[in-house]
């Protein structure tokens, strides 16, 4: 079982990251017996939680821009109008991500024993995480990133830089794990500990990038992708990356960060609801998800019952403000976005499309119809995971994979691929949105107004007015290299799409 992370680990980071004006000699330890610093597996931990645990950060940057953009949500905000002019709402996933977790685990694997198991899967996991950063802005501080005491202002590393980083850094950590090296034991909040599948995760997060670079670097792509399936990745939903939360605190550290914000705000769901897009694609296919994804709500958080299965409404991206928003669909609160509810990072379904794409790509030989339809069996039995949702019977998944749109079409492979990995990644509408503009599928009706961006839906995030203050000549160059300056209509060195 995994293992809950305890008020006692909090605790001590919070002692670890505080600050006071007699620094030196308040920090200076009396007792040079004792450690000057937290336990490296505490830290780990928090890490591991803390990426998925905060509702503001979910809320900022993977709800508000990422999957209104990708259109799983529309919401009354005015990302999902296509504007980005409240520069708190721009800004507050970027610097999370720099001064939170990022900050903690490039720490962590430069104080940790050089090519330690605990260090190799921290770089993993900085990996993961950095992708998300990079394939919203475009080119960011990496190299020189989250180390102000040596690079008060940062170059900005160009995209692909980064992306050959990542290559490198993955497959030098996987080598370097070891099982008869340190053992993390439960504080690994994702394996507890267990090499094998630590591995599995790294070589699928290189057949991750390796996609997410086919269209402009096809050979290192194939290389990457070729040598990523070789040494091995995810086999089945036991090897996912995801995790658990008791629920036993909301609004803390032992609840997830999604779920606290449509359970935090009632029958509002803090005015986000599914866009339709999603909505008419899983009923028009009789999709057996439907029950386990969407409920429709009164305005005091009781469930409408008048709405049952097949009826439920999609919120039209893009509509104007003041709409009544209790006639469209939420996302189940009470079976996948409750406080206990797992965060997945990485999913055994996604592997599958992902392989499959790669047999499509002639990277390796199989049956791509085969790994398709592996892919969306994995997708509806990853319910399981979450304590209220009901089990997918086969019987009905078998039945969702005989309708018109969803049974296997060679010559419509791509689009079939790549749409059910855009609704497997629901909630994760980082990586929905980056896999979108990588693919082009699902074909996706931009919303109903202009913004900033003339109607078309964006290509990235722009950069925070405090990196244009604060650090102009850096920031300068980084505006310099995009194809139409800092704004949402640039597209990033991997979007040739």
């Amino acid at each position: 079982m995994k293992k809950y992370t305890s008020l006692i680990l909090l605790l001590s980071i919070l002692i670890l990251s505080a600050c006071t004006k007699d620094f030196e000699g308040i920090n200076t330890n009396p007792n040079p017996t004792e450690p000057d610093r937290v336990d490296p597996k505490l830290q780990f931990s928090y890490i591991l939680n803390r990426a998925s645990s905060e509702s503001f950060e979910q809320w900022r940057g993977n709800l508000m821009y990422c999957s209104e953009w990708v259109q799983h949500l529309s919401g009354d905000w005015e990302p999902d109008r296509y504007n980005t002019t409240n520069e708190d709402w721009l800004s507050s996933w970027w610097n999370s991500s720099y001064l939170r977790v990022g900050k903690d685990v490039v720490d962590l694997i430069a104080t940790t024993e050089e090519g330690s198991n605990i260090q190799s899967m921290a770089i993993i996991f900085k990996v993961y995480f950095f992708q998300k950063l990079t394939d919203m802005y475009g080119d960011i501080p990496y190299s020189e990133g989250n180390q102000g005491a040596v690079f008060a202002k940062p170059t900005y590393d160009k995209q692909q830089d980064i992306y050959n980083s990542f290559i490198t850094e993955l497959k030098t950590a996987i080598n370097n794990l070891d099982d008869s090296k340190d053992d993390l034991g439960t504080a690994d909040l994702l394996y507890e500990g267990d090499i094998s599948k630590w591995k599995k995760f790294g070589n699928s997060l290189l057949l991750r990038i390796a996609m997410r670079i086919s269209n402009v670097d096809p050979d290192l792509a194939k290389e990457t992708g070729q040598s990523a399936l070789e040494n091995g990745v995810m086999t089945s939903n036991e090897d996912m990356a995801y995790i658990t939360f008791s629920g036993s605190n909301p609004n803390g550290k032992n609840s997830n960060g999604v779920g606290e914000i449509f359970q935090n705000f009632g029958g509002s769901g803090h005015r986000f609801r599914y866009s339709d897009e999603v909505v008419n694609f899983v009923i028009n296919n009789d999709d057996p998800r439907e029950d386990n994804l969407m409920e429709t709500y009164n305005s005091d958080g009781t469930v409408d019952n008048t709405v049952g299965s097949g009826n439920h409404l999609g919120r039209p991206n893009g509509i104007p403000t003041g709409t009544n928003d209790f006639v469209f669909a939420q996302p189940n609160k009470a079976t996948i976005m409750t406080y206990d509810a797992p965060a997945i990072y990485f999913s055994f379904a996604e592997v599958e499309f992902l392989r499959a794409e790669a047999i499509l790509l002639n990277w390796i030989s199989g049956d791509i119809k085969e790994a398709y339809e592996s892919g969306v069996y994995a997708a509806c039995q990853q319910f399981q995971l979450y304590p209220n949702a009901e089990a997918i019977d086969e019987d009905d998944i078998e039945d969702y994979l005989e309708e018109n749109d969803i049974e296997y079409d060679a010559s419509r492979a791509k689009e079939q691929i790549n749409t059910q990995k855009w609704l497997v990644l629901l909630f994760d509408g980082f990586e929905a949105y980056a896999n979108y503009r990588r693919s082009g599928f699902p074909n996706l009706t931009p919303g109903l107004t202009d913004g900033e961006s003339n109607g078309e839906i964006p290509r990235r995030l722009r950069y925070p007015r405090d990196e244009k203050d604060n650090n102009t000549e850096n920031y300068n160059e980084a505006a310099s290299r995009l194809n139409e300056g800092d704004v949402i209509t640039s597209r990033m060195w991997w979007d040739v799409n």
